[in-house]
């Protein structure tokens, strides 16, 4: 779905039927109700790209493969893939992002790949940077998306306070695990012909809540909504038993897991950040899907590029 300037705003605009209100009683659910423990891993943190690789606004990340990792820059909005060099990772391919009909500079958040393709979540175009437009978009080979979709029902939040967060989780786990909709029907994949093999996660900045999507033709349908167990959501991650959720240094770069449990997503522990790890703008967190030695590989990044570095690696137990 192609959605021109003037429409996007218009859209934008319609986000604001909620209110304030809903924002606030949202924001005061999300306050993590488990006290948070020890990072699950090594200690140990260390940079993984070179200096001023990056510059600021690295916010999102997600790993193809063991040796493949994509990252968004959401000013200018820049897409990454990432590769090994050594004990850090380079930049194998980079390209600006476009909205599908060639305008605009979409504010690109987050970003998940999938069996489906590649996907961007969107709080804003950079060109109109006073209205929310929260949106997610799909990228091919190029820099113009190739499908694009608005999200509806999320309440109204500052511009700079929308989606931040994306993960996608597949249908085959949701409906082995028995995943149910927000009236309390049981996920049926086949009733959004057309949806692809997953769901999208969203973590909406402002709230901490996440939303939970099928982007079914041209339309992101609503099937549920709950707390990341944070008072905000900067990264969502599904490790294939569980979601993750990050905050940056408004939490103290504290973690959420999530499990299902009868139905629903539950907060299941909060850790802290490694002890390594400063306290900085977190806003990327990513794990590989490759287990050695009983760790698992885990990259954060920080939007600030503190001492020109925004990508930084640790571990993380394969057992957690």
């Amino acid at each position: 779905m192609i959605i021109l300037p003037r429409e996007r705003r218009a859209f934008a605009l319609r986000i604001k039927a909620i209110g304030v209100f809903t924002v606030l009683v949202l924001g005061l659910a999300c306050i993590p109700a488990e006290a948070a423990t020890s990072w699950p891993g090594d200690s140990a943190t260390r940079y993984a790209d070179g200096t001023n690789v990056f510059g600021k606004n690295l916010s999102g990340l997600s790993f193809e493969s063991p040796s493949v990792v994509w990252a968004v820059k959401n000013g200018p909005s820049t897409l990454y893939r990432l590769v090994p060099s050594g004990s850090t990772w380079k930049v194998d391919q980079k390209r600006s992002l476009n909205f599908a009909d060639g305008q605009g500079d979409p504010d690109a958040e987050g970003v998940v790949s999938t069996p489906d393709g590649l996907f961007v979540a969107v709080e804003r175009d950079n060109d109109d940077g006073d209205v929310s437009a929260p949106m997610i978009l799909k990228y091919g080979s190029g820099s113009n998306a190739i499908a694009e979709w608005e999200l509806g029902g999320m309440p109204e939040v500052d511009p700079n306070d929308g989606p931040e967060a994306i993960s996608w989780v597949p249908d085959s786990f949701l409906t082995q695990n028995g995943f149910k909709d927000d009236s309390g029907k049981t996920y049926n994949p086949a009733d959004y012909p057309g949806h692809g093999s997953g769901l999208f996660f969203v973590g909406l900045e402002a709230t901490g809540e996440v939303y939970v999507y099928a982007l079914q033709g041209t339309n992101a349908r609503l099937l549920s909504t709950f707390a990341s167990g944070q008072s905000q959501v900067m990264e969502l991650e599904f490790d294939g038993a569980k979601l993750w959720a990050g905050c940056d240094n408004n939490c103290s770069g504290r973690t959420t897991t999530l499990a299902l449990s009868s139905g629903s997503f539950e907060v299941t522990a909060t850790y802290n950040r490694p002890s390594t790890l400063p306290n900085v703008n977190l806003e990327g967190f990513a794990i590989s899907p490759s287990c050695v030695n009983g760790k698992k590989v885990v990259l954060w990044s920080d939007d600030d590029n503190t001492s020109s570095h925004a990508l930084r690696s640790g571990s993380l137990n394969c057992t957690v």
